[in-house]
Order: C-alpha cells, then structure tokens, then sequence
C-alpha cells in the first residue's frame, strides 16, 4: 500500500509540473529568449513596456503588421525596437485578439526583462531587440520539421512537385512592393486524389529582394535537414511550409452562411450496429481441425468478454490470436450486441480463414493465426467518401475546418480518460456541426497511435475533392469517423462509464498542426490561475472517489465469487464449467423477451434462446417466488448432471445469479414421442 501512494504522489506532482508549465494563452507555441537581461524598473523596461502598449494598440482591422521604436532622451542604450506580424490567411479579428495575448505575454512570460526576444503563436509573431532588425532579412538557422510522406513509387516525382511549387509561391509573395503583405499559397495534384499543399511568408518590411533571399536561405537549410521528406521552417523574418492536407484558410474573410451538402451517410449515424465491411484472406484451411476448433473456442472466449468495461479484448487460444474493440462511447451492453452480431457474420463470411477483420459502425473484430495483433497494421482498410472534383469558397471553406479539427483531435486521443480515443465537434455555420471521432486499439502505444491516425490524416483523406465533410477510413488498429449528424454519444451519456488507462511512459505527441511550428515544448510560466487550482483539486477529488470506487467494485467481487463457492460446496470445482453468466442468457433470449417464451409452469417460465456459437437452448426460469432455496437448487443440478441418457433431453448448465435459479437443457422441437425414442 505504501509502494501505490508513492507512485500516486509521483504522478499527481508530475501533473501540477505540467499544468504550471503550459502557456497562459491559448495558440502558443513557443518563444526564443536572449540571455542578456535588463533590471527590473530600468529605462528599457519602461520603453518596453510602452512598446508592448503601442502594438496591442495598433492591431485593429486595418492592419496585420506594424512596427515601431520607443526610446529615451540621452539614454540610447534603452531603445526598443519591436513589430508584430500577422499569418496572411488570418482574419482580422483573430490578428487582434492574437497580438493582445502574444505582447500580454512579453510582459508576464520567461522573456520578461529580456532585451531580444520572439513570440511565437498560431496566428501572430511578436518580436522586439535593443538593436534595429527592420528591413533586415534574418539569416540565422531558422526553426526547421520535416513531414514524412508514403507516396509508393512517386518519391521522386513528389520532390520534384515540391520544388516548382513551393518556388511558385515564394515567388509570389516576394513580388509584393515593400509595406504589402507577402504572402502567397500554391497547391498542386501529385496523383489521383492526393494534393501537395504550399504556403510562404516574408514580414512586409522587407524587399523582394531580400524577402527571396530569405527564404531561399532558410528553404536550403531545412532541405538539408529534411532529406526525403517535406521541409518546414520559421525564422523571424519568413515562413515556409508544406503538407499534404489543406492546413491554410482559404480566405480571411468570414465563411459563407450557405449550408454544406448533406449526404445520407446512415451506417455512421446508426445508433444500432451496422455492418460496414469484412476482409478474409486467401489463405483458407478447411483440413485443420486444430486450428478450427482453436478459432471457435477464441470466438466464443471474445463473445463472453465483450461487456468488459474497457470495451477491449485480446486474447490468444494456442496459435490463433484474436481482438474485439467497441467505440468509445459505447456500453457494455451496445459492445455487447455489435460483438455478437459481428461474430455471428465473420463465421458465415470466413469460415476457414487463416486470417479476418470485420467493421460495424460500433466495433471491429479481428483474428490471425499469428501473434502480431499488437502491431501497427493499415491494411486491409475501408473507405467511404463522397468526392467531387468541383471546388467553391464553401467546399474550401469545410475542407479546411475539417483538416484543422481532425489534426486537433490527435492530441484528444492523448488527453482522453479513455486511452486512444477522441471526439471533437465545431460549429460550421448556424444550422451544421461537424462532428469527429478517432479511435485506436488500445494496446497501442500513443506514438504508434499518432502514427496510424496520421497515415490516414495524409494519405487516405481526398481533400481536394470532398464533396461534404462526411466518411470514414478504417484500419485494422485505428479508424476516423466524421459526419454532419451527432453518432456518438458524451461522456456524459455513457451508460458505464471506462476507467482511464494508466499511460504509457511516452512523451506527449505534438499535434499535426503544429509539427511545423517552434517552440512546440512547453514553456516555463509564473504564477499558477486560480482556475488551475480549481482544477487540480476537483482531479484530487475525483481521482480518490474513483480509487475507492474500484476498491468497493473489486472486493463486492471477491465477496461474490466466494459466496458462490459457499453456495457451491465442494461441488463447486464439477460445477464451474456448466455455470453460465447471466449476460448470455438475457442476451441469448433478448432480455426474456415474451417472443422467446415457449412455456410456462409452476415452477416457472421457459424461454427459446440462441447462444453466439448459435446452438439453440431452452431455458428454465424458476420464479421468485418458489420455495426451493439455494441449497436445493444446488442438488438438482447435481442430480440432472449426473443423469445423462440418450432418451433424456441433454442438460447444458445453469445460472445462479442476482436471485436468478436457471437451467438451461438442449432445444428440442415439437415432434412424436416415438419418433424422439425410436427414430
């Protein structure tokens, strides 16, 4: 017990180090700081602190750049030179607001009393020195990433593409007369529906000349660094970037208030499972009858753990291998009804193969003869789209907010209370909300996870050619869902709610997003908001409740299995096989339904059901209000299972659960008593 506390001190300290941490404004992403410092209350800390004023203060509509000096009179040494800087396909109100967070950070974040100093964020750059940097192209190894791409085949031609386009548009925007923005975005087909995407950036102060120069050098620079794969980079005085999926706006003025086309993509809105695709493989062995039995007893082993609270199962019976996964938002009892009905298809669609994979809008399951489910696989896949290869402002517009929300949602999977799985809604117009789902296989670890989500992030989506903002791309460890219709549900309208898995010892993955942008790595910020206190303790709270939540569940566990051992006797070892859970029966009868009633008694009712392995079962319900206790209950199935006869309906178990006394025997038709005896 002591050994836990450590390890739970351990890692809510590892917490508050991390909340302290994270920068105060949202959209930060980084800043570079010069050790020479200034003194607290000097001249330049008084200048600088006119300077931060004068630029929150002159980003309005009008402009997405200025810069200006502040000085003192006989004091040169205090002079302050700073400018701000706008994206080009940010819109104005943003840029404001962008400004006010980054120059409100100058002052309150680790580059305070700084004398140079850059501030990065996703909209904006704040930069100011004690030295004249205006009309001054920056030289210095800018900040580079490089994007890795899997275009089989077309490595080279891809290079090629990248090279013309990307000097297109840094042609473009070094063209541009010194004091207009310099900005230009280009983008070009690779093949089928696979688009490269282009964007480049000087601040408006310098000249064609040196605005190319500029990005000339710092394009060499990350190449080098970035051998085979599409380079980026940032330095103070120009951007350049590339990707696969549309990562800038298409306009900074508002989007059009038309409604985005609607498609009936009902097997993701189905709020009931709904077979979407299966795959076997070629290789099929009817001859084996090891491995067949192996399979039907791994089926059978997934059908009984399908209500675990995880919504995952893997398992291995001897060589054959095998998982389930239901979605996030589902219960025990909704996994429950997919898995049952997934395994139901999988046995009639790949009977004897080696290897196969079936997808429901609610679950996947899959097994192998080998032993490799742990590892990342993306194939087989499905895929669902409408595409259309027109384009329009509204098209460009949707395309982009769902390039942007799905590249937000992989740092969900992170942070989710259930291990690798996100969801994510934003509102399109007044009447549509996107909603977006990502989900991986558990047993991942948040790197491979990250890795799969983005093989489908880059390759799979077609953003150039979606006709509405709805599909899906399923991979046998990772799937994304999108659509215009709520299909799933919130946290808070989970039947069951999953216990967190503890996380895995890997660092943190950066969004797509941002795998271009500096100073991703969290940086050192005073004070800690009264909202963050807040938070941490209500994740105390919470943290111990659920602590002793698991506590009470895993004792009333225990408790049960030994009152069943009391109840059981010394029979208890002979009986265990024939029990079954109540589960299967409500499941094999559909809750005892009235449809599966066949009979009725006085000692009770009698149900038809069918169990997943499909052998048709009759099931003896004793009331509740008979007079046979446990112990008598207890005997008669002692006695009916010692008694097995050719002449006598063949017993198959019973439930002894939540006040439930059930036999379960062998479904016999309607028929002649002679025919049943003598054939």
């Amino acid at each position: 017990m002591a050994s836990f506390n450590l390890v739970y001190l351990f890692i809510f300290l590892s917490f508050i180090n991390f909340v302290t941490n994270r920068a105060q404004y949202p959209g930060f992403l980084g800043s570079i700081c010069s050790g020479n410092k200034t003194t607290p209350k000097s001249a330049f800390e008084l200048n600088l602190r006119s300077l931060v004023s004068y630029l929150s203060s002159n980003a309005t509509a009008n402009k997405q750049f200025y810069n200006t000096t502040v000085a003192t009179r006989n004091h040169p040494d205090s002079t302050v030179y700073g400018m701000f800087v706008c994206w080009g396909d940010v819109p104005p109100q943003l840029c404001t607001q962008c400004v006010a967070n980054a120059t409100e950070e100058i002052v309150s974040g680790i580059c305070f009393l700084s004398k140079e100093a850059v501030i990065w964020f996703d909209d904006c750059m704040v930069r100011y020195s004690n030295r004249s940097f205006f009309s001054t192209a920056d030289l210095s190894s800018p900040s580079s990433s490089c994007v890795p791409f899997n275009v089989t085949n077309k490595k080279t031609k891809l290079m090629s593409l990248f090279s013309k386009t990307i000097n297109e548009a840094a042609e473009e925007a070094a063209n541009n007369p010194i004091g207009a923005k310099k900005y230009a975005t280009k983008q070009e087909r690779i093949s089928g529906l696979q688009t490269l995407y282009c964007q480049a950036q000087c601040t408006p102060d310098l000249s064609p000349q040196n605005c190319r120069k500029c990005l000339n050098v710092s394009l060499d620079y990350a190449q080098q660094n970035c051998q085979g794969s599409l380079p980026q980079f940032n330095n103070p005085s120009c951007n350049m970037r590339s990707d696969l999926y549309p990562f800038y706006r298409p306009s900074t003025t508002p989007p059009p208030t038309e409604l985005v086309p609607v498609t009936n993509f009902s097997h993701t809105d189905s709020t009931n499972p709904a077979y979407l695709s299966h795959n076997c493989s070629k290789t099929i062995n009817t001859s084996d009858s090891d491995f067949l039995s192996n399979l039907r007893t791994l089926l059978s082993f997934l059908s009984s753990n399908s209500t675990t609270k995880t919504g995952f199962f893997k398992t291995t019976v001897d060589t054959v291998s095998g998982l389930l996964m239901c979605r996030g938002d589902l219960s025990p009892t909704l996994c429950q009804l997919c898995v049952l009905n997934a395994i139901q298809r999988i046995s009639s669609e790949c009977p004897s193969s080696k290897e196969a994979i079936i997808w429901y809008n609610q679950c996947l399951l899959r097994y192998s003869e080998h032993t490799h489910l742990s590892t990342l696989d993306t194939t087989p896949k499905f895929l669902d789209f409408n595409t259309d290869n027109t384009s329009n402002l509204n098209q460009q517009f949707f395309t982009w907010t769902l390039a942007n929300t799905l590249s937000e949602l992989e740092s969900e999977t992170d942070d989710s209370t259930i291990k690798n799985y996100g969801t994510k809604a934003v509102k399109l117009n007044d009447q549509q909300t996107l909603y977006t789902l990502a989900q991986c296989t558990p047993d991942l670890s948040y790197g491979d996870c990250s890795t799969c989500l983005g093989n489908i992030f880059n390759e799979e989506i077609p953003w150039c050619c979606m006709a509405s903002p709805e599909g899906k791309v399923l991979y046998p460890s990772c799937y994304i869902m999108f659509g215009l219709s709520k299909f799933y549900r919130d946290a808070a309208e989970i039947e069951a709610p999953r216990p967190a898995s503890p996380p895995p010892t890997t660092t943190r993955n950066i969004p797509i997003n941002e795998r271009n942008k500096p100073g991703t790595s969290k940086e050192n910020n005073k004070g800690m908001s009264r909202t963050i206190i807040i938070l941490i303790v209500v994740l105390i709270v919470v943290s111990v409740v659920l602590l002793s939540f698991c506590c009470y569940l895993q004792r009333r566990k225990a408790r049960k299995s030994r009152y069943k051992s009391l109840l059981l006797g010394q029979e208890s070892i002979t009986l265990e096989g024939l029990q079954f859970d109540l589960t299967i029966i409500k499941a094999a009868t559909n809750n005892f339904s009235h449809e599966n009633k066949i009979g009725k008694g006085g000692f009770g009712e009698v149900y038809k059901g069918i169990l997943s392995d499909g052998r048709c079962i009759a099931i003896k319900r004793l009331s509740t209000n008979s007079k046979q206790g446990y112990i008598e209950f207890k005997n008669e199935v002692l006695l009916i299972a010692k008694l097995q006869h050719r002449n006598l309906v063949t017993f198959i178990g019973f439930c002894m659960e939540e006040q439930e006394k059930i036999l379960i025997y062998e479904y016999m038709p309607n028929g002649s008593l002679d025919y049943r005896l003598f054939g």
